[in-house]
């Protein structure tokens, strides 16, 4: 276990839920930028971690240990973030639906995970943070009329975590299932964007 890994992982993880407010927004994307230039080798992000689980050699435990405690550390600094802005205390943020399969949704999960994976994998990591607000942005507000769409990726699931966590846990199974299958698809994502240029 690599301990500065844990604490740069809770670090990020906590700048970016307490001062972000948002993957959608300038700000957002500013803050994660920071973070990632501040906290060099810090994935921040599930999905990040997830790209590098899915990317990496499945078969080693070792990886897979450092990839999981990164995980449960983002969780952790989320978790902190949280009870900071909340005096100590916090009300758990309405979890998403129970995970449940959708072709279009998945398929656009891993085509955002690509597109996120692609951008990361070849540039700096800070110029990520805009494309992760590109992605972000692609949520649609519902109204009387129409259904709300979620977007692409959800970046918030440590936070989603954290707040089951510290809340009470009474929405926990939902948080866990989707932050777990959504972190799963844009791994996926990540790992079709490495495949698909060694077969052409």
């Amino acid at each position: 276990m690599d301990m500065d890994n844990m604490m740069n992982e809770m670090g990020g993880a906590f700048m970016v839920a307490w001062l972000a407010g948002g993957m959608d927004s300038l700000e957002g994307a500013l803050v994660l930028a920071a973070a990632w230039m501040a906290i060099g080798g810090a994935h921040i992000l599930p999905v990040i971690t997830w790209g590098h689980i899915m990317t990496g050699d499945l078969s080693d435990t070792d990886a897979w240990t450092d990839n999981g405690l990164r995980l449960v550390a983002q969780v952790v600094g989320a978790a902190m973030a949280l009870m900071m802005v909340g005096s100590g205390s916090h009300d758990a943020a309405a979890a998403p639906d129970m995970w449940s399969f959708d072709l279009w949704t998945a398929l656009g999960a891993v085509a955002a995970g690509a597109l996120l994976w692609t951008v990361y994998d070849r540039c700096d990591a800070w110029v990520t943070a805009f494309v992760v607000m590109a992605i972000a942005m692609t949520a649609v507000a519902g109204d009387a009329d129409t259904e709300a769409v979620a977007a692409a990726l959800n970046f918030g699931g440590a936070s989603d975590m954290g707040g089951a966590l510290i809340g009470g846990g009474d929405d926990m199974a939902a948080s866990m299932v989707d932050w777990v299958m959504g972190g799963v698809l844009a791994g996926v994502g990540a790992l079709v964007a490495t495949k698909v240029p060694d077969l052409v």
